[in-house]
């Protein structure tokens, strides 16, 4: 294959990746909804998003110790002052999540949008700049239950409630790295937070005295969010040719100001009633403190290490947003990761399997929800492969990975969940020639 044709499959992947980020974006799908994803992105403003490249994700870890010059990151701006390249980046990914409790089980899908990113290196690995799209939180939900009541003649009514929801928050970031020397760097990223959520419940009666009623909530706001990065390289560890990085960031808490309309659906006489409970109720959301930091290991050129951890101080962040179920609460979350990556692209060889970047890693996430003092952590096992450009350093980068969230004791939902993540990362566009070099 020529490179004016992989050239060509780099970028038309890129192209469709961002369009459907784009759309993704851009607009809630209610199609979606019979497609919902995790069950516990039910409470409160969604369940927290990993918005990392699919090589990370391979790894198990955020990437903010990824030295690497010549690719981007979301998570750490003080790697946007190393870049060697202007860069772009666009990913997608696709889970299949198996739900059960003590006595059903369901599948459901999620297609969902990951990041878009641009980085700019202003004065080449040394100070560049990075704008970026992604999602902080996500629910993406659907929930069935059913219960009875008592009529006014003491008579049971049985009804059912169909509970489901799309939204979340999102960020829209600019920032900046700067690489002090060849060992530190520095960072700092402000962004605009905003929230998104459309939440509706349906309640179906088998009286015919009751009427079928449809409650939509709608929830938006917005406000700003920073984040700051530190980088640090060490040089000649054990030997004259391995290196050692590593990587910490602190996002400060952000509180969004929220408004909420409440709008009542209801069938009589087959024309339906719209009554609007409330209008622009006020309240708030609060995004918690957020630490990461981590080392990577690079013994050789062929070979890297990782071992990064992430703290989000949930427990501060009580809402007063609308839900379904007020028996979770929210605790601290800690995740802990361990990722390796092989370089065989790197070693010469004319051998197939030697023209890709592998990865592996697992992780722990203790989770941010608890309820009868059971937390709902998970447990994710992963790999992937990274498919190098022979002339750019372009790279398509592909995961899969396996996760156990949740439990069955207490009566709650378990859930297994396979991922799969597709990301493109375009080097030396054509489109932007760096002012200083």
């Amino acid at each position: 294959m020529n490179k004016l044709k992989l050239q060509t499959y780099f970028t038309s992947l890129f192209i469709l990746l961002f369009v459907l980020n784009s759309n993704t974006f851009a607009q809630s799908d209610e199609s979606s909804i019979s497609k919902s994803g995790s069950f516990y992105s039910l409470f409160g403003i969604g369940f927290p998003v990993e918005a990392n490249t699919s090589r990370e994700l391979s790894m198990g870890i955020s990437g903010i110790s990824l030295d690497n010059t010549q690719s981007n990151g979301l998570h750490n701006p003080a790697l946007w002052g190393t870049n060697t390249f202007s860069t772009a980046s666009t990913g997608f990914s696709f889970s299949k999540i198996l739900s059960k409790d003590n006595t059903a089980e369901s599948k459901n899908t999620a297609l969902q949008a990951g990041y878009l990113q641009l980085t700019f290196p202003i004065y080449r690995e040394k100070f560049g700049i990075s704008a970026s799209m992604y999602p902080v939180t996500r629910s993406n939900y659907r929930f069935f239950s059913t219960s009875s009541i008592l009529n006014e003649q003491n008579q049971t009514i049985d009804y059912a409630s169909d509970a489901y929801g799309t939204g979340g928050i999102n960020k829209l970031e600019i920032g900046f790295g700067w690489s002090i020397n060849k060992n530190i760097s520095l960072g700092y990223a402000p962004s605009l937070v905003f929230l998104s959520q459309n939440n509706t419940r349906e309640l179906f009666f088998d009286d015919g005295s009751f009427t079928t009623n449809v409650i939509d909530s709608k929830i938006t706001g917005s406000d700003f969010s920073h984040k700051f990065g530190l980088l640090a390289s060490i040089p000649t560890i054990f030997n004259s040719g391995d290196r050692l990085s590593f990587g910490a960031t602190a996002i400060l808490p952000v509180d969004i100001d929220t408004d909420e309309a409440i709008l009542s659906r209801r069938r009589v006489n087959n024309q339906v009633q719209e009554v609007t409970l409330d209008e622009n109720i006020g309240g708030g959301a609060k995004l918690p403190l957020e630490l990461n930091s981590g080392f990577t290991y690079y013994p050789s050129t062929l070979f890297n290490v990782s071992l990064e951890g992430k703290f989000q101080q949930w427990s501060e962040t009580n809402s007063n947003l609308n839900t379904t179920n007020d028996t979770f609460e929210l605790s601290d979350r800690y995740k802990l990761g361990l990722g390796t990556e092989y370089h065989a692209y790197r070693t010469n060889s004319d051998s197939f399997f030697s023209n890709f970047r592998y990865n592996a890693g697992l992780s722990y996430d203790s989770g941010h929800l608890k309820t009868a003092q059971e937390k709902i952590n998970t447990l994710w096992f992963s790999a992937g492969l990274g498919i190098i450009s022979s002339f750019s350093n372009s790279t398509i980068d592909l995961s899969a990975r396996y996760g156990l969230r949740g439990t069955t004791a207490n009566d709650l939902i378990q859930e297994r969940i396979w991922s799969f993540n597709i990301s493109v990362n375009l080097t030396e566009l054509m489109f932007f020639r760096p002012k200083l070099n």
